[in-house]
């Protein structure tokens, strides 16, 4: 039985912990990071290591937290929750560094675990004031840049970090040395150098340079160049991402790829504060992305948006006169051969289409559920077998018959979508045939005018309505909704996706009605 309190502990988003200085004006530190976890469906815990009088056109001064209360901040909250990751910006000093990296190694021996730590290596303001002196960036060299998972260094950090002068790194192959050796001087397993102040021969292209130690392996992520002045904070913001991320359980390419897409979608969707140089839009998915939390009353948040967002489309597909005919068992004999002849035709297709999602999909589980999904599809044509032999309609019959203008638009597109998009857009291409058929279905058997006894169309009814068609239903029904969890729907992503459930939504309407047609 599920309970409320079942559902709120199943719900408990994963903690990550913000190391790092206070900016005033919201843009950046603790401030920025909080934000981001919040739009990554994370739960965001700090740490307060400095406090800036700051807004967007200076830092006009900063006090250090003691390394004491530093150390005393870590201890209170990494004895308590269960951190998934963590970060770190703005240190201070030496003293505050060596505070946070004793502190940091203790929580670890304590919990017995390895936690990923992403250490954002903060020394210049994006006004340009110093945060970092020399024996602090010593200090960071030797106590903490050893315990980071990831580090994500700004060309001028990467110099300061291998003792090169200004503008050492002036191309994308320098950025990759310096990656190189970041990573192997300091043993981190990961570096990325972010490119944004590198100028390009395209300059509408900004490069980020991620250097895998493990597989000594390489990767420059590009992104279009936003010609805008609100890129406060965007060093906190993408070190916050990728540690919210890895809490998610995604792996470290994933991650950073999703960070790197937000903070420049975060860019795009800015808008101006203060006089100088503004923030990004930390909130922009949750403005644009009304997709809440599974909760008690709405453990399925993504389904429930599409069929809401329908616009009346999901209420006349799975209320139609096609299947209200049939639970009536008032439907034309020949109609519903007609049908089932097409829908055999149209389930070589679907099959097809779920081996394509496996194809795509990077998870053993779901790729689980999706072969579970083509055997449905064989378990299902076999009914239509049986069901037709019944009226005198071979197997034969069935495998020659033409496919219709209807199913062969609506598979098609399916197929279309499978093979333009990514495995989230092809699964919502194929989730109204099976959420659609569950719920009209169910409709149909929980309706007591339904015609049991005697109803020739019954047995199709039942095998829908039945708990193996609906625990297939759930189950396709929560990878979809797992990997919107995992996914940043941004405005544009969320409104294709609603499109094509829309289409094909359409298209499943249309299937049903050629079949009323031909009588």
């Amino acid at each position: 039985m599920t309970t409320k309190d079942s559902i709120q502990e199943q719900q408990a988003p994963p903690a990550v912990l913000t190391i790092a200085g206070s900016d005033s004006s919201g843009g950046a530190g603790i401030q920025a990071d909080l934000k981001t976890f919040m739009a990554h469906g994370t739960y965001g815990l700090s740490v307060i290591t400095a406090i800036t009088a700051q807004n967007t056109q200076a830092v006009h001064s900063a006090s250090r937290v003691s390394p004491n209360m530093v150390a005393q901040q870590m201890s209170a909250v990494m004895s308590d929750i269960d951190v998934r990751a963590a970060k770190t910006g703005m240190l201070a000093d030496a003293e505050v560094i060596k505070a946070v990296a004793t502190s940091w190694q203790s929580a670890l021996e304590i919990r017995g675990t390895a936690i990923p730590l992403v250490v954002d290596p903060v020394m210049v303001s994006t006004s340009g004031t110093q945060l970092l002196d020399a024996d602090a960036l010593t200090t960071l060299r030797e106590k903490l840049l050893p315990l980071a998972t990831i580090v994500t260094p700004n060309l001028r950090e990467a110099e300061a970090l291998l003792n090169m002068a200004p503008y050492a790194i002036d191309s994308v192959n320098a950025m990759r040395q310096a990656a190189l050796q970041i990573s192997t001087q300091f043993n981190v397993e990961v570096t990325i150098v972010k490119g944004g102040h590198l100028q390009l021969a395209d300059p509408g292209t900004v490069v980020d340079v991620v250097y895998e130690r493990a597989l000594d392996n390489f990767t420059q992520v590009s992104s279009a160049r936003i010609d805008s002045v609100n890129t406060h904070g965007t060093g906190c913001t993408l070190s916050a991402a990728i540690a919210a991320n890895l809490a998610k359980g995604l792996v470290i390419a994933d991650a950073v790829r999703n960070g790197i897409r937000y903070v420049n979608e975060a860019i795009q969707t800015s808008y101006k504060v203060g006089r100088g140089a503004g923030p990004v839009n930390h909130a922009y998915a949750l403005c644009t992305m009304p997709i809440v939390r599974p909760t008690l009353y709405n453990p399925h948040p993504f389904t429930q948006y599409l069929k809401d967002n329908s616009k009346g489309l999901w209420q006349q597909y799975t209320q139609h006169s096609f299947v209200g005919q049939a639970a009536a068992g008032t439907l034309s004999t020949s109609v519903f051969v007609h049908y089932l002849k097409q829908d055999y035709a149209y389930l070589k297709h679907y099959a097809r289409a779920t081996a394509l999602a496996a194809f795509k999909s990077d998870s053993l589980g779901e790729v689980s559920v999706l072969v579970d999904a083509m055997q449905a599809c064989v378990r299902e044509s076999k009914l239509h077998v049986e069901m037709c032999a019944k009226w005198g309609v071979s197997r034969a019959e069935m495998e020659q018959e033409q496919e219709s203008w209807s199913s062969v638009a609506y598979t098609r597109y399916i197929i279309d979508r499978g093979m333009a998009g990514d495995v989230l857009e092809l699964l919502v291409a194929m989730y109204p045939c099976l959420l659609g058929y569950g719920e009209a279905a169910r409709i149909a058997a929980d309706d007591s005018k339904t015609l049991r006894q005697g109803n020739p169309f019954w047995p199709w009814i039942s095998a829908y309505a039945g708990d193996d068609f609906q625990a297939a239903v759930a189950q396709g029904r929560q990878v979809i909704e797992d990997l919107v969890s995992r996914d940043i729907l941004g405005p544009q992503r969320l409104k294709r996706l609603v499109t094509t459930f829309c289409e094909t939504t359409t298209l499943e309407i249309k299937f049903w009605d050629s079949a009323l047609e031909i009588n």
